[in-house]
C-alpha cells in the first residue's frame, strides 16, 4: 500500500528552507509561479484601484474646474469635465447626427483650449502610477517580483478601462440634434494602454520604495 505524502501548502512551497534562509520566490519554476499568483494575489483589491484611479482622477480635474481654473465652455460642467478627460488620454470626443447644422463640429477636444496642456496630458498617468505604487506598497509588500508587477498592471488596467467604457455613456452632450460621446474604440486602446503601462510603471516603482525601507 502506498501512502500518499500530503501536497505542500503554498507557504512551504514558495519558502522552502535553505540554510536560515528560504528559497527566492522568482527562482521557482515557471508554473509553480503563476500557480501562486493566480492562487493569492489580490486580484479584486487590484481591480478596485484602477476603479478608483479613474474616479479620483475625473473628480480631481472637475474640483480643478469648479474652481474656474479651466477654460471650458459653460453650460454642463461635470460633462464638459469628463470630456477633457478622456482627451488627456487622447481619446477624441464623437459626435453623432444624421443631419450636420452649419458651423456645429463632430469632433471636441478641448485640451487646446485650456492652459497647460502638457500638464493635463501627464495628469493620468501620475494618478495611475501613483495608485499602482501605494497599492503594491500596501497589499503586495513584495521586492522584484515580476509575477506581482505583471498582476497589477492587468488588474489596474481591467478596472480603468471598464469604469472609463462606462463612463463613455455617462458623459453624453447634446448639442442641437449632434449627440457628443467619448470614442469607445479609443477609450478601449487608449486607456488600456495607460492601465497597463503605469500600473506596471506604478507597481515597479512600489517595489522599489519596499527595498529602500527594508533596506535592501
Amino acid at each position: 500500500m502506498t501512502v500518499k505524502e500530503p501536497r505542500a501548502t503554498e507557504e512551504e512551497r514558495v519558502a522552502v528552507p535553505v540554510g536560515e534562509a528560504g528559497v527566492d520566490r522568482e527562482e521557482l519554476p515557471l508554473d509553480v509561479r503563476v500557480e501562486f499568483w493566480f492562487e493569492t494575489f489580490p486580484w479584486f483589491p487590484a481591480f478596485t484601484t484602477g476603479l478608483g484611479a479613474f474616479v479620483l482622477g475625473y473628480l480631481g480635474l472637475f474640483a480643478v474646474a469648479v474652481a474656474g481654473s479651466l477654460s471650458l465652455p459653460e453650460g454642463n460642467l461635470p460633462v464638459r469635465a469628463g470630456f477633457l478627460f478622456y482627451n488627456a488620454h487622447n481619446v477624441v470626443v464623437t459626435g453623432l447626427t444624421t443631419a450636420l447644422p452649419d458651423g456645429i463640429p463632430l469632433t471636441m477636444n478641448y485640451l487646446p483650449m485650456v492652459e497647460h496642456t502638457l500638464l493635463l496630458r501627464f495628469y493620468p498617468a501620475v494618478v495611475l502610477t501613483v495608485a499602482s505604487a501605494l497599492f503594491t506598497f500596501f497589499r503586495v509588500p513584495i521586492r522584484r517580483s515580476m509575477g506581482a508587477t505583471l498582476a497589477t498592471g492587468m488588474a489596474i488596467a481591467t478596472g480603468y478601462v471598464l469604469i472609463a467604457l462606462a463612463g463613455t455613456f455617462a458623459f453624453s452632450l447634446q448639442v442641437d440634434n449632434i449627440l457628443y460621446q467619448p470614442s469607445r474604440a479609443g477609450t478601449l486602446v487608449s486607456l488600456l494602454c495607460y492601465g497597463l503601462f503605469c500600473g506596471v510603471g506604478g507597481s515597479l516603482c512600489g517595489q522599489a520604495v519596499i527595498g529602500a525601507v527594508s533596506g535592501e
